[in-house]
């Protein structure tokens, strides 16, 4: 494979600032060019003797040349993890969740609690599910995750690029989930779907001051980090306040100490989409968002049957 900028052989700069994940991206915009290979009175790329005047993508080890970012030639090695306790209501969720996620190949645990004073294991693997011996409280969310990564990272030393920390009453649309990872980059990721600002004070959350007013999380259905990320986060667990919410505490750590990770939660989205039509209008949901949230206050046998519509037609 030979790039030239102008009259220049460009292709070892190309491959050492423009590429990433096997795919090399060359922008049409001249100042960014200029940026990577220097300046050139003559501003057209060619790629082996063909030349390009729009931004193209080349697979570096086909030397095929794209318009668009080709996606499915290296999707991101996901890994789900689904917040969830037991209820009559949650088993018959997980039911539907699971077919999703085997039907799509995609590696899943589900994490709970179970709390034993006798047995001194802290965490346990118990086929798809991670128990926690703990008690099962609202704010003991957290550690629920920071022990089920750790035992992933340490124990099970599972390779995954991206880490999706979810709930049992989120649908995750598994295909277009990966396009939309595709082209973000897999390292310092801290990212999502229902992305929100802090602009209150709340008690119930541990958020009793405005001492986070402005900065921005997460919500706990759809949060998204890569892999070097979650081992920071378990290295340095013991800076992470244990006495607000689980997912705005993670935001709050890294908006904290890793900064270059935190950067990426406004420059980059994820589609998320809240589910509130009736059973009788289902048709109408769209199926191109990567997150569905389907959870009503009082409607809680609609959202089953929502649920199943959702996993049965959304998927590929």
């Amino acid at each position: 494979m030979q790039i030239v900028y102008g009259n220049n052989d460009v292709t070892q700069l190309a491959i050492l600032n423009c590429m990433e994940n096997n795919i090399i991206t060359i922008p049409k915009d001249s100042t960014t060019r200029e940026l990577f290979f220097g300046s050139t009175s003559n501003n057209s790329i060619k790629v082996n003797n063909i030349q390009y005047n729009n931004d193209i993508f080349i697979d570096f080890k086909t030397s095929e040349v794209y318009a668009k970012y080709p996606h499915q030639l290296n999707p991101p090695k996901i890994l789900v993890l689904i917040i969830c306790h037991y209820s009559e209501m949650n088993m018959m969720m997980l039911e539907q969740l699971r077919n999703t996620y085997r039907k799509n190949n995609t590696k899943y645990y589900i994490l709970a609690s179970r709390f034993s004073e006798t047995d001194p294991k802290s965490i346990e693997l118990d086929n798809d599910i991670l128990f926690v011996n703990q008690r099962e409280t609202y704010f003991n969310i957290l550690n629920k995750t920071l022990k089920s990564i750790e035992y992933i990272n340490n124990v099970l030393k599972i390779d995954y690029d991206f880490m999706i920390r979810t709930n049992v009453s989120t649908v995750i649309n598994i295909p277009q989930l990966l396009k939309e990872l595709s082209p973000i980059p897999r390292r310092n990721i801290c990212i999502g779907g229902n992305k929100m600002q802090i602009n209150w004070t709340c008690p119930a959350y541990g958020i009793n001051d405005n001492r986070y007013s402005g900065r921005w999380f997460v919500q706990g259905t759809s949060i998204i980090f890569s892999k070097d990320v979650c081992a920071d986060i378990i290295e340095n667990q013991h800076k992470i306040e244990k006495t607000i919410v689980d997912d705005i505490s993670l935001f709050m750590y890294l908006a904290n100490f890793n900064p270059t990770a935190y950067e990426s939660v406004n420059k980059y989205t994820i589609s998320f989409y809240e589910c509130s039509e009736s059973l009788d209008q289902l048709y109408l949901i769209p199926k191109n968002y990567a997150f569905y949230r389907n959870k009503s206050e009082t409607m809680r046998d609609e959202d089953i049957t929502r649920m199943r519509f959702l996993c049965n037609n959304l998927q590929g």
